[in-house]
């Protein structure tokens, strides 16, 4: 009795259930890959000096292609942003500009500035400004010099205190290290600050309870600045209150920032105790501004305050690194927290450079921020097993296509076997 075969499986069979596995297990691996490397929340945007790099390699990117897509050559396209914004007196922007010429140059022009840049008897920004003001036209090239030239030079060519008559050498000196010194407090202390005063919000805060038409997020936004924020925060609550009354906020910003703000002060609450504490008073006596800090105070809920105040520090950090000008600029392409911190690193990144990209290419602005992922062994292996199911998947897609046409073509047969076949 013959033994009967053993019948093996059809290719289809190990094809089906290799293909369902990998489909299986591809979404999982996947999903693993990306919570290690980005963990379970939204990127940081930490500025870490590989962030910065890539994020500066970005915006010359963006820069080349802003030069390359305008009318004519990138050179003039370059000189005519730099005179647009000097006839704007917009400072920052052209400084930005001149910055930005070693990316936004191209061709001979681009290697000329940058080997002008090399053998400058200066570096870093001093050395770019320097070289690009040469490529500019003649007309803009003065136009710029007296723009950007400082009020205190008429002064240099005055006496200095130790050429007069019967002033010391000790004295000269202690008065050149007084001037100097003064000169630093007030580069330090200066601070763009259009909240108000106490005053101000006290009879504003009687104006609500009165029930007048007030601006609840502007007088929730002053108040947290002026009693609750400290000195960083405050800043930061004036740039927002001046996007806002410039109209350039935007409307998702505009509530996110709500949404903070009121979790920290409930505006109800807050209206209904001013309600109690002015009902005769108009706010202009000299306890208004003490009954509103001691109301602000009793309301506010600090961890919710935190995240707030959190916020607008970045906001000042963003003004820190461009200007308070260009900072209501470059927060207007805002609309989350997230793009608030890649704004931040935007323009940790590229200084005054952002402002000239905030101006001209704002939709990309925030794009060029980068993140860095960290890679460790975890991370490896999961993007390397996530490559091998993709490959089984397109090995095992393949290889059914080509079965699918050539099994039905006729299978060609020895002469030898087919007289077999008849014999028996």
């Amino acid at each position: 009795m013959k033994s009967r075969r053993k019948r093996r499986l059809p290719f289809a069979v190990y094809a089906a259930l290799s293909f369902n596995l990998a489909i299986c297990v591809t979404p999982f691996i996947a999903a693993r890959a990306i919570s290690t490397a980005f963990g379970d929340k939204r990127p940081a945007y930490e500025a870490t000096s590989e962030a910065i790099a890539a994020t500066r390699q970005a915006m010359d990117g963006r820069f080349a292609k802003l030069a390359a897509g305008g009318e004519g050559e990138p050179r003039d396209v370059w000189s005519t942003f730099v005179r647009e914004e000097l006839e704007a007196n917009n400072m920052t922007a052209v400084r930005g500009l001149l910055l930005a010429a070693p990316a936004m140059l191209d061709g001979a022009d681009g290697a000329a500035l940058k080997a002008r840049v090399a053998v400058a008897d200066d570096t870093g920004e001093h050395a770019v400004l320097a070289a690009a003001v040469a490529y500019l036209p003649e007309d803009v090239q003065d136009e710029y010099e007296r723009r950007s030239a400082s009020p205190l030079a008429m002064f240099n060519n005055s006496a200095p205190a130790g050429a007069v008559e019967g002033v010391t050498p000790a004295v000269a000196k202690q008065q050149e290290q007084a001037e100097l010194a003064s000169a630093e407090v007030d580069n330090e202390q200066q601070e763009f600050q259009i909240l108000g005063d106490m005053r101000d919000l006290s009879i504003t805060a009687a104006r609500w309870a009165r029930n007048d038409r007030v601006d609840e997020f502007a007088f929730t936004l002053a108040g947290v600045g002026l009693i609750l924020a400290d000195p960083e925060a405050r800043e930061g609550a004036s740039i927002a209150l001046s996007a806002r009354r410039g109209q350039t906020l935007d409307n998702d910003f505009q509530l996110y920032l709500e949404r903070k703000l009121y979790a920290a002060v409930d505006p109800t609450q807050l209206k209904r105790l001013l309600e109690g504490e002015f009902q005769s008073d108009y706010g202009y006596g000299t306890t208004g501004p003490a009954v509103v800090e001691n109301v602000f105070k009793s309301t506010v809920k600090r961890q919710e305050l935190e995240a707030a105040l959190a916020d607008l520090r970045i906001v000042r950090d963003i003004a820190h690194d461009t200007s308070a000008q260009s900072a209501v600029s470059i927060i207007s392409k805002v609309k989350d927290g997230s793009d608030l911190r890649r704004a931040r690193l935007v323009a940790q990144a590229g200084g005054d450079r952002a402002v000239p990209l905030a101006l001209y290419d704002g939709e990309h602005l925030l794009d060029t921020a980068r993140t860095v992922i960290t890679w460790n062994n975890a991370l490896r292996l999961q993007v390397a097993g996530l490559v091998a199911c993709i490959l089984l998947l397109g090995f095992i897609s393949l290889s059914v296509l080509v079965r699918s046409f050539t099994r039905d073509r006729p299978k060609r047969k020895h002469a030898v076997y087919l007289t077999q076949d008849h014999a028996t």
